[in-house]
């Protein structure tokens, strides 16, 4: 049998657990919505998000594939592709409409 005061730092011990994870989960569903500035590369091939839209500067289309682009060499600029409406993230322009670029179009 406890005494009052084990049974109240008990009820302390689990309320303050459940806080805990729900500041955790929180923070996992925050992190979900993280904008696609985090994506931006300068390594790999990515997929246009419009074939009509040509690559940004410093980046070709790969044996005439319409739907890729793909770095010139290291020095290229990191990109990632956007909708029309959003907006680049902090150090990034805007070129075409649909990339996002830390090169200035």
């Amino acid at each position: 049998m406890t005494n009052p005061q084990n049974a109240r730092k008990l009820l302390i011990g689990a309320g303050l657990s459940l806080a805990n994870l729900a500041l955790i989960g929180g923070m996992a569903i925050a992190s979900m919505n993280v904008p696609a500035a985090a994506q931006g590369q300068n390594r790999e091939t990515i997929v246009k998000p419009n074939r009509a839209v040509a690559c940004p500067s410093g980046w070709r289309t790969p044996d005439g594939d319409t739907s890729l682009c793909e770095p010139m060499g290291t020095l290229a600029p990191k990109i990632y592709a956007k909708k029309e409406k959003e907006t680049c993230a902090d150090g990034y322009h805007e070129v075409y409409r649909l990339w996002c670029s830390t090169k200035k179009p």
